[in-house]
């Protein structure tokens, strides 16, 4: 058989995973979006998750004081979102 052959078999028979779906993107770009327009900073940990932090003018009583912890993107946009001035 040759190699040719052999190669179109192989992706006929084993063919490759389809690409997984970025269920996270939206939140992500919504959040990546406010955060720079406010001056909000999230943090990637090194183990996973974020920490979002407010703008260094942040007035008012901060929300998530003591825990700034978010474990994706949909609960970063939450923290962003809590920090943007209505």
């Amino acid at each position: 058989m040759s190699k040719t052959l052999g190669a179109m078999l192989g992706k006929l028979l084993h063919p490759s995973a389809p690409p997984k779906k970025d269920t996270q993107r939206k939140a992500r770009e919504q959040a990546v979006a406010l955060a720079t327009e406010h001056g909000i900073e999230i943090e990637r940990l090194r183990g996973g998750g974020f920490n979002v932090w407010p703008p260094k003018d942040f007035v008012g009583e901060d929300a998530y004081e003591g825990d700034h912890y978010a474990s994706d993107w949909q609960e970063a946009l939450v923290h962003v979102r809590a920090y943007v001035p209505t």
